[in-house]
């Protein structure tokens, strides 16, 4: 189909009878916009007719409908009925003495419609019988720049990353005290070398791990001068330290050792109280917290006072240990080997990061991702990145199931919500698409996808709202349809796509609405050279129509 820049139609041909005559076709036609452009999985035209004087008989008739002519056949707008000025029935009256009417239409594209003409066709009528009907001979527009089509479906997913780190192990111990005392009884410092504690250190010793502080707190019982019991504290925090002191030279460590003392430990006093019932028992605590001493306590009686004593007053006596070590972080080797042939060595956060960050394959992936789902039920994320993994396969049917599984374990999770929708819109569902969307918010990947929605809907300047400062080719193609085409190279030359063929050829297309006949030819001539396919798009497409004549342009497409 030869393709024609007209922008208005004026026929020779007259179209009588009796002594009536039907001028249609000295109609004049403005078309906007011309050439014709897909957006929103539609073309819209606004057509504004100029007729002249005596267009219609005053009693005629007449239907008038825009006719879009394609490869693979025609489409027609919706019709105009038209009247003269005594004619029945409904219609637009055209005035004897001419005038101008404007009409609005939308036809769904289809693939074909990029090279088409836009032809009118008029019926007259009398009496409401066909008098006349004329098809202008040439387009009064041209069809269809589809630029918008060139979005990518790039869906952008959510992954449920891991939280792995520096994993830290507290190790705590006491140590009690006779009343007054600051001596360390032996059997307090097996607890320290010989117990559990010890235990600890050599495990992480032997494993690898960083010791990273120690730190030491004294306290006293409350039955004494507040004064003296804020030394006795401090004092004893020392005799721990010097004691630990030598604890850590034996193994061999470096690590800081702290130590204060926080004298009456009151609150330990109110918490063991809830926990104790005997004879007596609120009393003494009151009596203590009014001051009284050690000796005056015992005027309740031995039976009570023995029982205070022990299960009271002497746990508080003490100085508390805490060692913070750092475990050693295993190898990406390790993780690897644990993650594929024995997967239950591992915690949840190794193995997520090891499926997220070492391993490259999608069958090794699947295979430590399936493990995690089987150990750890609860935790989302395992079947969140199985969804993704068969969506980018192109599996979305098995994708929306796992994604639903992962929805189900965590309904308010945002991430899963965009990537149910990102399947729906993969799957061409776009209504489900943008209800999942509207659900999952905040993240970079969901205003992406928004932003590919909005282009789809024609709705250009949200689109450029919801990329953001994103660089990419459909942040660049949102940029350009919304009208800033000179914006859409540098948004695209920030990108990881820029060396891509079609990131050239929407560059080519950005210079042609901004007039460049320069950065057209090159752009488009690396597009070209990097995609020989595009030579025919470039060739037939709309948005080069200015260039037809170019030599250069010519040359380079084979016109």
């Amino acid at each position: 189909m030869k393709l024609r820049n007209i922008g208005f139609l004026v026929t020779a041909t007259f179209f009588t009878f009796g002594c009536a005559k039907f001028n249609l076709d000295k109609i004049k036609y403005k078309v906007m916009p011309s050439p014709l452009e897909y957006k929103a999985d539609s073309i819209e035209v606004t057509i504004t007719a100029e007729y002249p004087k005596k267009t219609m008989p005053k009693k005629a008739t007449a239907d008038i409908t825009p006719v879009l002519k394609y490869k693979g056949g025609e489409k027609a707008f919706k019709t105009l009925p038209v009247k003269g000025e005594k004619a029945d029935g409904s219609g637009t009256t055209l005035s004897w003495s001419g005038g101008t009417v404007k009409y609005n239409a939308k036809i769904p594209y289809v693939d074909g419609m990029q090279e088409a003409e836009l032809h009118v066709k008029g019926v007259g009528y009398m009496k409401g019988k066909e008098k006349i009907s004329i098809m202008t001979k040439e387009s009064i527009a041209l069809g269809t720049i589809i630029t918008p089509l060139l979005l990518k479906k790039d869906e952008k997913f959510v992954y449920g990353k891991h939280n792995l780190g520096p994993v830290s192990y507290i190790k705590k111990t006491s140590l009690y005290f006779s009343y007054e005392s600051i001596n360390i009884r032996p059997s307090e410092k097996d607890s320290i070398s010989k117990g559990t504690f010890n235990s600890f250190v050599d495990f992480q010793v032997k494993d690898g791990g960083t010791f990273k502080s120690i730190e030491i707190n004294g306290w006293t019982s409350p039955d004494g001068e507040e004064s003296i019991n804020n030394e006795l504290s401090t004092r004893r925090a020392d005799e721990v330290k010097k004691y630990l002191d030598t604890y850590i030279k034996g193994k061999k460590l470096v690590i800081t050792i702290s130590g204060k003392g926080n004298g009456e430990d009151m609150n330990g006093l109110t918490t063991l109280a809830k926990t104790k019932n005997f004879d007596k028992l609120i009393d003494l605590v009151n009596q203590v917290k009014g001051g009284a001493k050690n000796s005056e306590l015992k005027s309740a009686g031995n039976a009570s006072y023995n029982q205070f004593e022990k299960e009271i007053l002497s746990p508080l006596r003490k100085v508390e240990v805490t060692l913070v070590v750092i475990e050693r972080q295993k190898t990406p080797e390790e993780l690897t080997d644990l993650a594929k042939n024995n997967p239950t060595k591992l915690t949840l956060e190794e193995l997520l990061y090891t499926s997220e960050t070492l391993l490259t394959d999608d069958a090794s992936k699947l295979q430590v991702l399936q493990s995690i789902a089987s150990q750890f039920p609860s935790d989302w994320r395992a079947n969140n990145n199985i969804g993704i993994i068969y969506a980018k396969q192109g599996k979305l049917n098995e994708a929306l199931t796992e994604f639903q599984k992962a929805e189900k374990i965590n309904g308010s999770e945002k991430g899963i919500k965009n990537n149910i929708g990102a399947v729906y819109m993969l799957k061409g569902d776009k209504t489900n698409a943008i209800s999942y969307y509207k659900q999952g918010p905040g993240s970079q990947e969901n205003n992406h996808n928004m932003g590919n929605v909005y282009v789809t809907q024609g709705k250009y300047n949200e689109a450029v709202s919801a990329y953001g400062s994103e660089n990419s080719f459909n942040a660049a193609l949102a940029k350009l349809l919304a009208g800033d085409p000179a914006k859409a190279p540098a948004i695209i030359d920030g990108s990881t796509e820029k060396e891509e063929p079609i990131s050239y050829y929407l560059k080519a297309v950005a210079a042609a609405r901004t007039n460049s006949n320069q950065a057209l030819i090159d752009n488009l001539k690396t597009a070209i050279s990097k995609d020989g396919s595009l030579k025919a798009k470039a060739k037939a497409d709309l948005e080069f129509l200015k260039m037809r004549e170019n030599s250069d342009f010519r040359s380079l497409v084979g016109l």
